[in-house]
């Protein structure tokens, strides 16, 4: 199945859970403490499955986006 941009328009339902699915995925691939740099912004993404905090180390082009998914998540996000 082919995905397309509003298959992941976070003000759908729908498309928020499409995301929030999709990183969770993504957050399962990386340890305690591991970090996922996401390209579109250069934003690093610090991941602490303990506690369930992700600290967002903003890039040059910060995405408010990543905030609204990861506490969907029900995640704690820190904003450095």
């Amino acid at each position: 199945m082919n995905m397309t941009d509003t298959d992941y328009d976070l003000d759908t339902t729908e498309g928020m859970n499409n995301a929030v699915v999709w990183t969770r995925n993504m957050f399962s691939l990386i340890k305690d403490g591991g970090t996922w740099m996401v390209p579109r912004s250069m934003t690093m993404v610090r991941i602490n499955h303990t506690d369930k905090v992700a600290t967002l180390i903003v890039g040059f082009a910060p995405d408010p986006s990543l905030r609204r998914v990861i506490e969907a998540m029900g995640w704690t996000v820190v904003e450095r």
